[in-house]
């Protein structure tokens, strides 16, 4: 089992960096390849089961454009060969059409693997918690935090449905995207801690059939999340 990580340097904003933290302790067998964002992807030639990429700044999210531009062809075929991507935060943003930064008076061209169309303005921030349906039996609980918001039809690719907070903007109800194994979500907090079931459905994906690490304890802490954020009382 390989894991890449791609540039965990910079691309850990919000607790993202944790997702492969706790994915290791989850496949301690699993072999675990970061790639900074000066060397060359591993998927380039090799075939990693799982490709993880998490939240980042917007100089950064436009550095990872140009660095991942040249790959498209070669990520579409890993995602059409049914590859793990999990893609955190605006890591997604990065496989949209185009995104205009509004505050910066500039844009780009993303890798346009999916119809969306991003649209990032640095005063206008949303915090919030979520409360989705992956796959259509797991529960999600997450937290997001960011400058943009999506724009298009994602009802029938989205990664979720909300049952509480928002979804790629404060108009839709359907979070993320998904292809095949494509798992992108602007959930971040981070997600696979938060989440053992999901965790647990991302390795089996992949073809591992462990549990989630500290499953006990992982599963006490996600059934108090998940009894606060359906409860009523809790603003959102």
């Amino acid at each position: 089992m390989t894991v890449e990580v791609l540039f965990r340097e910079l691309c850990n904003l919000n607790a993202d960096g944790q997702n492969s933290v706790y994915l290791r302790e989850c496949m301690p067998d699993a072999d675990f390849i970061e790639t900074p964002i000066g060397g060359e992807p591993y998927f380039k030639d090799g075939r990693p089961d799982i490709i993880m990429m998490g939240h980042m700044s917007e100089s950064t999210q436009r550095a990872v454009i140009k660095k991942l531009m040249p790959f498209k062809s070669r990520i579409e075929e890993l995602i059409d060969a049914g590859t793990v991507f999990l893609m955190t935060g605006n890591a997604c943003e990065v496989f949209c059409r185009h995104i205009s930064y509004v505050t910066e008076k500039t844009e780009t061209d993303a890798l346009g693997i999916f119809p969306l169309d991003a649209r990032c303005d640095l005063f206008d921030r949303y915090n919030g918690k979520q409360l989705s349906v992956f796959n259509g039996d797991i529960k999600l609980v997450g937290f997001k935090s960011q400058f943009s918001f999506l724009f298009g039809d994602n009802s029938q690719f989205a990664f979720a449905k909300c049952e509480r907070g928002i979804g790629i903007n404060r108009e839709s109800v359907y979070e993320g995207m998904r292809k095949n194994n494509f798992l992108g979500t602007h959930l971040s907090g981070p997600i696979l801690p938060l989440n053992p079931l999901f965790t647990e459905y991302v390795m089996h994906l992949a073809g591992h059939g462990g549990e989630a690490a500290f499953r006990e304890a992982a599963m006490d802490a996600y059934r108090h999340h998940l009894k606060e954020f359906e409860d009523p009382e809790v603003r959102f």
